[in-house]
């Protein structure tokens, strides 16, 4: 059997020392160069029947496993990132598993080598990291430790809103395959949203070509205003980096309005015991999509609200009353510039 430089390099009493699943594939000949006694404990395969076997071949007993598509995530970044997935093996047994892969350098002439490293979760802690990419920690604990049948009750709180929305995203679009047209959606929505949770915001959902996020629900952690707007900075600084980074490789860019608003919103469960949905909703939430309705692509309008709320440490440009519908007052914006040095 052949193998690259840096899957040779790897002692394989190392691989069988450590607590988790280790498989190393060369990069472009999907041949299995080495695979650990954990990922044989994990898998149920013996070593001997993987090694030199083409990856598909070996896993191919696996329902629940999307092997296209994490080679193609390979191949465009050179990994692919963490993520829980609910496997099927023989015979309807039903296993989760948590797996990432890198990358590594094969020396001069050599292939390059994926390194895989897969563990055992539980159910319960495959559907918590499910949902974390999407909400906070909190609401995510939240909604496990619900009994069969019960809701999350609804409260008043005072929350953060920001959305964001894509402008000009059809004219853009045109002529974009349906493929293509959700690889670009997703080459934006993806790391927009792992910039909120990151920032302890929950994405409520997401509208098309743009979400609405929200800072403050479950509960209160103080700081919601402050972290939306510092959210909207990393935001829109993302998006740039992306629309530059796709402009290079020849494949369309986008350009992000975003708007903030601070109030009392009403938190809890909407929906039938089929579907349901943690959202908050109230005036709070329908004057920020008016706010963002306003906003230009790579502008940030924050309502006075908002503004005050944040506090100290922000750079604002100039602020207008505008008119809303379905408001009779006057309502003051500003545009949020930075972050103050």
């Amino acid at each position: 059997m052949g193998g690259t430089a840096a899957a040779e390099g790897i002692d394989a009493r190392i691989l069988d020392s450590l607590g988790w699943g280790v498989l190393v594939v060369g990069r472009w000949s999907r041949r299995v160069h080495r695979f650990n006694r954990w990922m044989a404990e994990l898998t149920g395969i013996r070593p001997e029947d993987a090694l030199g076997r083409h990856v598909a071949e070996v896993f191919a007993y696996l329902k629940g496993l999307d092997l296209e598509a994490l080679d193609e995530e390979i191949q465009r970044t050179g990994r692919f990132e963490a993520r829980s997935l609910r496997l099927e093996r023989h015979g309807g047994e039903v296993v989760y598993r948590h797996v990432r892969g890198d990358v590594l350098d094969g020396g001069a002439g050599e292939e390059e080598a994926v390194v895989v490293s897969v563990q055992d979760v539980t159910e319960r802690e495959h559907m918590r990291l499910c949902m974390a990419r999407y909400l906070t920690r909190e609401v995510a604990e939240l909604v496990l430790s619900l009994r069969p049948g019960e809701r999350l009750e609804g409260r008043e709180l005072d929350v953060a809103v920001l959305v964001a929305d894509m402008r000009d995203f059809t004219d853009a679009a045109e002529g974009l395959t349906p493929e293509e047209l959700f690889e670009t959606l997703n080459a934006y929505l993806g790391p927009m949203a792992e910039v909120v949770v990151e920032h302890r915001g929950m994405i409520d959902k997401f509208m098309g070509d743009g979400f609405m996020a929200v800072f403050g629900a479950p509960s209160l952690t103080g700081g919601e205003a402050e972290r939306a707007l510092r959210t909207a900075l990393e935001l829109d600084a993302t998006v740039r980096r992306l629309s530059a980074e796709r402009a290079r490789a020849g494949l369309p860019g986008v350009g992000v309005g975003y708007g903030v608003h601070w109030g009392t919103a009403q938190a809890g469960n909407l929906g039938s015991d089929l579907r349901m949905e943690y959202t908050v909703v109230g005036d709070t939430v329908n004057l920020a999509h008016r706010v963002q309705a306003l906003a230009g692509a790579g502008e940030i309008l924050a309502t006075r609200a908002a503004v005050k709320a944040a506090g100290d440490g922000f750079q604002w440009g100039e602020g207008r009353w505008v008119r809303l519908r379905g408001r009779k007052a006057p309502v003051k914006v500003q545009p949020l510039l930075g972050r103050e040095t």
